[in-house]
């Protein structure tokens, strides 16, 4: 039923909206689970009048081979409204925050979409949600509410990337109600002087966006969100022909006895190399670092994450030709468990509408670490993108 009703808003609004839409074929090879064939796209539906601004985003995965990537999902609607110096927007809502090309400590607003792919940070669960935005020249203060704390789902134990060494309860227990609403006060700051720089300061008083797991009597891992009062902090400063980024934040932990307070720092440099024989090379470095307050309670509560004590390195290739040929390749190394991810991707455009998309993602890992679950991985993938 919830199928037909989405498929039925496509036609609905085609004829009165302005719209885009990605269809994806793709196909991945895994060295030590079964090989998939993979169709994935969305549908952004957007209404603009002198009034208001509604948007709609429906995302859909269907794999021959793994459960958990057969949905479609409205993973976005939302109305929003602009007056003098303020903006308003209401609904389902997805927030993108932070300065580093690898892992944004800051981008905690929504959930990872885990089951579509959880190396991808892009791949995320819209909030229902309210945010308000007052305007002062360069500089913005912004209120936010969000009103449900989502549900993490997580890859089957069939799955390349299924997280645990025993069952898990998809039921999410928390500190308190799953609707009590998470507030965030978020100011942003810009300098344009000789060294232009642009900043965000974030205070957060509700759910975090991590979870932390433990056993029940039946031997089955329950999931748990805890509540917090949490500082960000995430800057950009241009210099030069470098760019400086900071993120960092400071978590303390509001009525949990399990969880530790916590705090995360990253720092990172880009730099760019223009017209190197009809070539631009981009270069990143990048370090993350988890400092645990309380060392007698649950650390690493990041499933999926390695960002503990980490270096990331890579470099961008950008051929400036007509198929906007770009070729990107990063390595994260983990300093403490010598834990390794290294990813090559690879995009051209076959015709206007026709891009080729080339994947390689290989996983070193050593026993007793984060990453044991998986182990030694590696995945290629390759798949064409038409939009439409």
């Amino acid at each position: 039923m919830k199928i037909l009703l989405y498929l039925g808003l496509v036609p609905l609004y085609l004829f009165s909206m302005e719209h885009k839409s990605n269809i994806s074929f793709n196909y991945i090879n895994y060295n030590n689970f079964s090989n998939e064939s993979l169709i994935s796209g969305d549908t952004k539906l957007k209404y603009t009048n002198d009034n208001f601004e509604v948007v709609s985003n429906i995302e859909y995965f269907y794999s021959d081979k793994y459960l958990e990537k057969r949905h479609i999902s409205l993973n976005e609607f939302y109305i929003s409204k602009d007056y003098d110096e303020y903006s308003f927007t209401f609904g389902k809502i997805i927030k993108f925050n932070g300065e580093l090309e690898g892992y944004n400590i800051t981008d905690i607003f929504n959930q990872k979409n885990y089951l579509a792919d959880p190396f991808d940070k892009s791949k995320k669960i819209g909030s229902w949600s309210f945010i308000s935005t007052k305007y002062f020249d360069d500089d913005s203060l912004e209120l936010g509410v969000k009103f449900y704390e989502e549900d993490v789902k997580y890859p089957s134990y069939n799955s390349p990337y299924f997280p645990f060494s025993s069952n898990y309860d998809e039921n999410l227990k928390l500190s308190n109600s799953q609707y009590k609403p998470t507030i965030s006060l978020q100011y942003n700051f810009s300098s344009n002087e000789d060294i232009q720089s642009e900043t965000k300061l974030i205070l957060i008083k509700g759910y975090d966006n991590k979870r932390y797991f433990i056993p029940n009597n039946l031997s089955t891992l329950n999931q748990y969100a805890y509540e917090v009062n949490k500082f960000l902090v995430l800057s950009n400063i241009l210099y030069e022909d470098y760019i400086f980024k900071f993120e960092s934040s400071y978590t303390d932990i509001v009525d949990d006895k399990n969880i530790a307070n916590y705090s995360q720092i990253s720092l990172g440099f880009e730099k760019s190399f223009y017209d190197i024989k009809d070539i631009d090379l981009t270069f990143y470095s990048e370090y993350y670092k988890y400092i645990y307050v309380q060392n007698n309670k649950i650390q690493n509560v990041d499933i999926g994450e390695i960002y503990n004590n980490d270096i990331f390195l890579a470099f961008r290739l950008n051929f400036n030709d007509t198929q906007s040929s770009e070729l990107k390749s990063g390595i994260l190394y983990d300093l403490s468990n010598y834990e390794t991810i290294y990813k090559v991707e690879f995009k051209s455009r076959i015709k206007d509408n026709l891009v080729l998309n080339i994947e390689l993602l290989d996983i070193s890992s050593k026993e007793n670490t984060v990453l044991t679950y998986i182990g030694n991985h590696t995945r290629a993938m390759v798949g064409l993108t038409y939009t439409f």
